[in-house]
């Protein structure tokens, strides 16, 4: 295709193009190219420049066999945890994406990636849930208010008839504001509560996408039939969590035991490969059964994979290309 220069998508930009529906979809996907080996994988799968203090910088990136694209997401996180600094107002982006056309090698795409990476995870969790959570599930808990939990229940929204979402958060005001911004804006219901125990109890769907480096949720607050996906950096769930549910389930062994959590665990040999249940593709692909009964407690950990990203800002960026959407930067 003839290239007028890089087309270049801010984060409204793609706030306008990038279907919440069809991002369930492509991160579905995405899941299935991974675990069907459609996915070359950067060497070596990334690179942070990490000091103990301030902000960290990573690079992430991956080529897809069909559509011919490759791409890095480039961010910028806090030591402390977190892309944001409340002291100072961001001068820009932490979170870009860069795409190149593996065809002819040229760069196409620079984007914002903060909503689209936000929408990517909401809906990685959208698939799992829809996979493996119990028929008619309608309440969920929320444990995080950030940047992924403002698109975490839009989405799953889009796939459960959600009749009450329990948002908590480190602090009251910010999930207070979360409960009215996000309920205003989607019509849904939302109620801040004052506790992880509060928010889980009874519910059948919980999204945890926290900071936090401290685990806050006990086993003892799971109950029966509940489906939790936890995406956060660090532990969220204390250790039995992983050891106690029915079954464990990843997006993929291979990246997900190199997060911290995972990662102790298993040097610790407190937790083996033996205690996975499986991972999502196998779901998906029917090779293992999902969720076997209504009691069934199922911990879902994931890490997040950059195809997923790739996978999405290509359909982001053919999408602006339809709409006449973004800002061309000249070569």
């Amino acid at each position: 295709m003839e290239h007028k220069g890089i087309l270049y998508l801010s984060n409204q930009d793609v706030k306008k193009v990038l279907d919440l529906g069809r991002a369930i979809e492509i991160t579905e996907q995405a899941l299935c190219d991974h675990s069907e080996g459609r996915v070359i994988w950067s060497i070596p799968e990334d690179l942070a420049i990490k000091p103990e203090q301030g902000w960290q910088s990573w690079v992430t990136g991956c080529a897809l066999v069909t559509p011919p694209v490759a791409g890095f997401r480039i961010r910028s996180i806090k030591a402390a945890g977190g892309s944001r600094d409340p002291s100072r107002p961001a001068q820009g982006p932490r979170r870009i994406l860069i795409l190149s056309d593996r065809e002819g090698g040229e760069i196409c795409a620079i984007m914002d990636e903060d909503w689209c990476h936000a929408v990517r995870t909401a809906a990685a969790a959208t698939v799992a849930c829809r996979l493996l959570a119990r028929k008619g599930a309608a309440t969920m808990a929320m444990l995080g208010a950030g940047d992924t939990a403002r698109a975490a229940v839009p989405v799953m929204a889009k796939a459960f008839p959600l009749k009450e979402i329990r948002v908590t958060s480190r602090t009251p005001e910010s999930r207070q504001n979360y409960a009215k911004e996000i309920g205003k804006e989607y019509g849904l219901n939302i109620r801040p509560v004052d506790s992880a125990e509060e928010a889980l109890k009874g519910a059948d769907l919980v999204v945890s996408a926290t900071t936090t480096s401290i685990p806050f949720v006990k086993n003892s607050w799971l109950g029966e039939g509940i489906t939790v996906y936890s995406i956060g950096k660090h532990q969220e769930m204390e250790s039995d969590v992983y050891k106690k549910a029915d079954k464990f389930v990843v997006d993929s062994w291979e990246h997900c035991k190199n997060k911290s959590d995972l990662q102790r665990m298993l040097k610790e040999q407190f937790l083996s490969e033996k205690d996975l249940y499986a991972e999502l593709p196998e779901i998906i692909a029917g090779k293992k059964p999902g969720r076997q009964s209504d009691r069934e407690r199922i911990f879902i950990r994931a890490i997040g994979l950059v195809n997923q990203d790739i996978a999405m800002a290509n359909w982001i960026y053919r999408r602006a290309l339809d709409t006449g959407v973004g800002t061309y930067l000249p070569y």
